[in-house]
């Protein structure tokens, strides 16, 4: 299984056990993508790669969560932008810039600003 296979997995994963726990559908995407973000800078991993899994991962649950494409992955993208700006600002702009534009297809609005 390659790593961003394994990302996309453990969003599907999380946003659903989040969903059935009872959290909104938007909000359970932005805080899984936030959540993998963060642990990966705990771990030292690359942060682009896997925020831009994070996206990818939104919009492949996306249907199953009767949910946009355009909106999970603006959730996604945000969180995990929120999760590297905590790491640093350049950080936090390198992810931003990696998730913003078209990832598989679908157009990527970040909903936050990193200075």
């Amino acid at each position: 299984m390659s790593i961003e296979s394994a990302i996309v997995a453990r969003i599907k994963s999380d946003v659903i056990a989040l969903i059935e726990a009872g959290t909104d559908v938007v909000e359970a995407l932005g805080e899984a993508a936030q959540t993998l973000v963060t642990e990966a800078a705990e771990l030292g991993e690359d942060l682009v790669e896997v925020a831009v899994g994070a996206v990818k991962g939104a919009i492949a649950v996306a249907g199953e969560v009767a949910v946009e494409a355009e909106t999970a992955a603006a959730a996604a993208a945000t969180g995990a932008v929120n999760a590297a700006g905590d790491v640093s600002e350049a950080a936090g702009a390198r992810v931003r810039d990696a998730v913003t534009g078209t990832v598989d297809g679908v157009k990527v609005v970040v909903k936050k600003v990193v200075d």
